[in-house]
């Protein structure tokens, strides 16, 4: 599947309004394709979290830790016995409603310790200081503590100003008492708005400065927002909804998903739960049919790195073809590949099934390792499985995560690294010749393997993620002297050029769309994945070499910038 549909909007890719589609004549001359049109990147966007600096929604409440149940020391009788002040560790004894704002609140004394809840947010020093705007329905007492201050004179019953300063630490909103009255109207829907965005906020889900860094890719690879690494969810019925509380806890709900790639214009891509029945792809399927922009297409994966022992998928899958094919005399690797094969075709037959006649709007792929060629040419025939081979049930691309350098965060390595830290220039020299003549040459090999397993298979070669790998693993991430060689290399110059060059080879040896891993996310010890370290940064070597890249390469694959001119127009509508 080859075809990127272009939309010729109304609206440009800078709009900062919701849009939907409506079938009905456009009365005006179209503008023109947006910025994303030829690009051949995409992005992988960073899991919702209060430490997050990609802040995507204007409403950062939507970020906000889950509730902990609080007591106060020295006046909740008992608060100093079992359990903490900070968490007492009954989350699991809240009154909460469905979309889990709290109802009512013990009252001290009682069979619990909790007397209060609270929420952590904007933990990342990064985020932007200024007065953020709190909205909320019902009655009752909020609080606020640590970096976020209530302005008393700004605020009112309903919308409470807050001074946030990010140098004091995370901002903790503590509801103290909800439904005074007890008549049921206790503090729900509550929303924490950027600073200067309250207007905008009533008609706009995303922040304008985050959509702005994301505007030139292709397509948004939702995996971390998906929550789908660990993931439990096998009804339909257990996935997030667009009212729950935080969408940091159980991830973002495809509704939005889809409400982003719409207004940006970029194809979506998808990753399932391992455990989702044939109901719940069934039913996201058809919810992504009927809401999608009908220009774009849709890149489907069941799960992530099923074959990555590092998530419990992993584990999980083997499982299951443990007990599909008892007798078979095959490892069980073997056998999770080939099951994994098995429900990826499952997975693309019902979607396929679902859009009909949209069918090759749907780009279904099968992920593998990049280092592990046979990790691919194994699921796409699973000869354990009596349907297969798996890649005749509408899988059109090959995917895989050809990062480069990983291997410099073993223990193998860590006394080499060690002594490159002692040289003049603490080991940047180094570190980069080894990038560069042995790293990213590496990760060309394995592209060039798998390039040769899609040809055999008639499918496009595209990268779920890649980029630089540069974290210690199995105790070197321990070692702060190479976190601060990995992360000093993350910022230099050099690495946008050797990004440029790894791109190069990437599209030189027949790879297509690149999602690269991630957009924007902050470098810790647990690795330097951001092309940006916050939204609001603007520029890096990393995602200066990306967007330089969209523009020096358009798209090079065939139909890749194809454009259909219906009579068809965006309008801005509310979202809530």
């Amino acid at each position: 599947m080859n075809k990127k549909i272009v939309t010729l909007m109304v609206l440009g890719v800078t709009a900062v309004l919701t849009l939907i589609f409506l079938n009905q004549p456009s009365q005006a001359a179209p503008a023109a394709p947006t910025a994303n049109t030829q690009s051949a990147i995409g992005s992988n966007l960073a899991g919702i979290a209060d430490w997050s600096g990609e802040m995507p929604f204007l409403d950062v409440f939507k970020s906000a830790r889950q509730w902990i149940p609080q007591c106060v020391q020295g006046s909740d009788p008992g608060c100093n016995d079992g359990g903490t002040a900070w968490d007492t560790g009954e989350f699991g004894l809240l009154d909460m409603d469905s979309d889990g704002w709290i109802r009512s609140l013990p009252a001290p004394g009682g069979a619990t310790l909790y007397t209060r809840v609270s929420a952590v947010m904007l933990s990342n020093p990064d985020v932007p200081a200024g007065q953020y705007i709190v909205l909320y329905d019902g009655e009752g007492t909020i609080e606020y503590s640590l970096g976020a201050q209530k302005n008393v004179g700004l605020s009112a019953p309903g919308r409470d100003v807050i001074d946030v300063t990010p140098s004091n630490g995370l901002s903790l909103l503590t509801i103290s008492s909800t439904d005074p009255g007890g008549t049921g109207n206790y503090i729900r829907n509550i929303r924490v708005i950027l600073p200067g965005l309250e207007t905008l906020a009533q008609t706009q889900r995303f922040n304008p400065a985050f959509l702005t860094t994301i505007a030139n890719y292709r397509a948004i690879r939702f995996m971390d927002w998906g929550a789908t690494n660990d993931n439990g969810q096998s009804d339909w019925g257990e996935r997030p909804l667009p009212s729950h509380t935080t969408f940091a806890t159980n991830g973002v709900p495809v509704e939005v998903m889809v409400e982003l790639v719409n207004q940006l214009n970029a194809d979506p891509w998808f990753t399932l739960p391992h455990q989702a029945s044939d109901d719940y792809m069934t039913q996201y399927a058809t919810l992504v049919r009927d809401t999608l922009n009908p220009q774009l297409q849709v890149y489907v994966e069941y799960s992530n790195e099923v074959w990555n022992d590092g998530f419990s998928q992993g584990g999980w899958v083997e499982a299951q073809g443990q007990a599909e094919w008892p007798s078979d005399p095959s490892s069980g690797f073997t056998k999770r590949m080939n099951w994994y094969g098995k429900r990826t075709a499952e997975m693309c037959d019902i979607w396929k099934t679902v859009w009909g006649t949209q069918s090759d709007r749907v780009v279904c792929v099968m992920a593998s390792q990049a280092a592990n060629s046979w990790t691919a040419s194994e699921p796409l025939a699973c000869p354990l499985w009596s349907g297969g081979p798996c890649v005749d049930h509408g899988i059109d691309a090959s995917a895989i995560a050809p990062y480069f350098g990983g291997y410099l965060g073993t223990p193998g390595w860590e006394s080499t690294l060690m002594g490159w830290t002692a040289e003049a220039d603490g080991g940047m020299n180094s570190l980069f010749a080894e990038l560069t003549n042995t790293a990213v040459p590496e990760a060309l090999v394995w592209v060039t393997a798998h390039k040769t397993v899609a040809d055999q298979n008639g499918l496009d070669l595209i990268a779920y993620e890649g980029g630089q790998h540069l974290t210690g693993v199995f105790g070197v991430e321990n070692n702060d002297a190479v976190t601060t060689l990995f992360t000093t290399a993350n910022r230099d110059a050099r690495m946008g050029g050797l990004y440029t060059t790894y791109l190069d080879g990437w599209r030189q040896n027949g790879g297509q769309l690149f999602a690269h891993y991630l957009n924007a996310d902050g470098f810790t010890k647990w690795g330097s994945w951001g092309a940006l370290e916050y939204t609001n940064q603007g520029s890096s070597p990393k995602y200066d070499a990306l967007m330089a890249f969209i523009t020096a390469n358009p798209c090079w694959w065939p139909g890749c910038t194809a454009v259909t001119l219906d009579q068809q127009v965006y309008l801005p509508v509310v979202i809530r």
